[in-house]
């Protein structure tokens, strides 16, 4: 998948992550990208163009503080960006400096809206995130085999009669005493 042009962005699915890098230095970074909820200023929704943003579905980083890694690795091992589908954009990802923002589709509540990003934001790439692999994988172990029923629910214990008779027995002698007490 081809890096998609500013002006047909869309947010895509929530598999989605787009790549922008922020003109900013690192300090006015993490102040753009941080959601002021008691004024509900949100300089990175605004730089989008759209209503709605999850600020727990962003990444900022400062490029030169992945040097173990590099951009394109905390893509691919960090946020889960299949590598296949930025393997020809790897040079110009791993050629930015300063400071960037990483949106996953995830942020913006499942809708498909289109993005205006505008300064201090430049579009730098969106792809996909690599497929959840399926956990659903026979059980193999003996104790599984087999079906239920409603048959195969645990019994219920056997009554035992003697402990109900027993029971029955000092209920009595109880209402007994307590009926000869009363009238003595």
């Amino acid at each position: 998948m081809n890096p998609i042009p500013a002006n047909d962005l869309m947010s895509g699915n929530r598999d989605t992550v787009h790549l922008f890098s922020v003109d900013r230095d690192e300090v006015a970074l993490w102040a753009f990208i941080d959601h002021d909820r008691s004024t509900d200023q949100f300089p990175l929704r605004e730089a989008l163009g759209v209503d709605h943003l999850d600020d727990k579905q962003i990444e900022g980083a400062v490029v030169e503080d992945l040097a173990g890694i590099g951009l394109s690795g905390f893509l691919v091992e960090g946020i889960g960006v299949d590598r296949s589908l930025i393997e020809q954009d790897i040079p110009k990802i791993d050629a930015l400096t300063g400071s960037v923002v990483i949106v996953k589709g995830a942020a913006f509540d499942g809708a498909h809206i289109p993005l205006m990003p505008k300064s201090p934001l430049t579009h730098v790439g969106s792809w996909h995130l690599v497929a959840a692999p399926s956990t659903l994988e026979p059980l193999v172990a003996e104790t599984a085999k087999g079906s239920v029923s409603q048959s195969a629910a645990i019994p219920a214990a056997p009554r035992n009669r003697y402990s109900l008779w027993m029971l029955i027995g000092i209920g009595l002698i109880l209402l007994i005493g307590l009926l000869f007490g009363a009238f003595a």
